[in-house]
C-alpha cells in the first residue's frame, strides 16, 4: 500500500484511484491473493476513517478485483508423512504428529499450552495462537476456538512429551542448546526444521520405486488432516467444525475426494440400455 498512498490524503481518494490502483498492481504482475490482502487493508482503514467523520464514505466500494484461482490442496499420502515424520528430531516428530491426526494450523500448534490438552477425555482445545507478535487468544468465534478430539496414539506421544512441562508451559519451544524453551518462529522453524526433513524423506510409489517426497510446505499438514478424513467418509461439515474453517467454501475444496463424489453423475451412464461404442 505504501508506495501509492503515502503521500495520499484521505480525501482526496476517489472510487476510480483506487480502481486504477487495483489496474496497476494487475499490469506489475502482482498476485491475486496480495492484491485482495493490499486492498482489504485500504479498505478497512478507510471504513474506520468513515466511523471517526474524516471522511463521508469510504472509496473502497464496488471495485473489481482480480479473481483468485482455487488452487488443489496440497496433502501428503499415509507413506509420504510417515517418511517426513521419520526424519525428524522426537519433539518434532510429536508435533507434526499432531499436525497430521488435528489438521491444527502451525500458528496453534505452536501456540498450544499444556492446561488446554484433556488427557482424560482424549481432547484438546485451541484457544492461543503464536503470532508474529507474540502468543494471542483468538479473537474470533467459536469457529476458531474450538475442541478437537485426540486419537489414542496420539495421545500417547503427546503425554511423553508433556510429562516435564508445568501446566501453563507452550507445549512446543525450541530445543537449540543454549536456546532452548523459546517461543518458536515460523521462518525458523522452517528453515531448520521442516525443510530439511522434507528434502531427506523419501518414499516407494506403487511400482516400488524409490521417490522424493512433494515439496509442500507445513500448511500441508492441515490439508492431508481434512483429505485423509474425508477419503474415509467423514463429512465435510465435521471437516470444517474440526478445522475451524469460517467459511464452508473453504472445506469444499475436499469434496472431490469424497468416496461417492461422482456417484450421481456417474451411476445414470451405467443405467443407460444401449450406451455408445466405438469399433475397435
Amino acid at each position: 500500500m505504501l508506495p501509492h498512498w503515502a503521500d495520499w490524503e484521505m480525501r482526496a481518494v476517489t472510487r476510480m484511484e483506487v480502481q486504477s490502483w487495483i489496474r496497476g498492481l494487475v499490469e506489475k504482475g502482482v498476485g491475486a491473493s496480495a492484491i485482495k490482502r493490499a486492498y482489504n487493508l485500504l479498505s478497512s482503514i478507510m471504513r474506520a476513517a468513515v466511523d471517526d467523520d474524516v471522511i463521508a464514505v469510504s472509496p473502497c466500494r464496488n471495485i473489481d478485483l482480480p479473481q483468485i484461482a482455487i488452487k488443489p490442496p496440497q496433502w501428503f499420502t499415509l507413506d509420504q508423512a510417515q517418511s517426513i515424520v521419520d526424519e525428524l528430531p522426537a519433539p518434532w516428530r510429536t508435533m507434526c504428529l499432531l499436525g497430521f491426526y488435528t489438521g491444527l494450523r502451525w500458528g496453534e500448534l505452536a501456540g498450544l499450552h499444556r492446561h488446554r490438552i484433556d488427557q482424560r477425555r482424549f481432547r484438546l482445545f485451541v484457544v492461543e495462537v503464536n503470532t508474529k507478535s507474540g502468543i494471542k487468544e483468538y479473537p474470533k468465534s467459536s469457529r476458531s476456538r474450538r475442541e478437537v478430539p485426540l486419537p489414542p496414539h496420539v495421545l500417547d506421544a503427546l503425554e511423553r512429551h508433556i510429562h516435564p512441562l508445568d501446566r501453563d508451559a507452550l507445549v512446543f519451544t525450541t530445543i537449540t542448546k543454549g536456546r532452548a524453551g523459546r517461543r518458536l518462529d515460523d521462518g525458523n522453524w522452517r528453515r531448520q526444521t521442516w525443510w530439511p526433513a522434507i528434502e531427506d524423506a523419501h518414499y516407494f510409489d506403487t511400482d516400488g520405486e524409490q521417490l522424493p517426497v512433494p515439496h509442500y510446505p507445513p500448511h500441508s499438514m492441515r490439508h492431508t488432516c481434512a483429505s485423509w478424513l474425508v477419503q474415509k467418509g467423514v463429512s465435510l461439515y465435521e471437516v470444517q467444525h474440526l478445522l475451524g474453517h469460517e467459511s464452508f467454501q473453504a472445506t469444499q475444496r475436499y469434496a472431490h475426494l469424497q468416496p461417492d463424489a461422482h456417484k450421481a453423475v456417474l451411476a445414470p451412464w451405467e443405467r443407460l440400455d444401449v450406451p455408445l461404442t466405438f469399433a475397435a
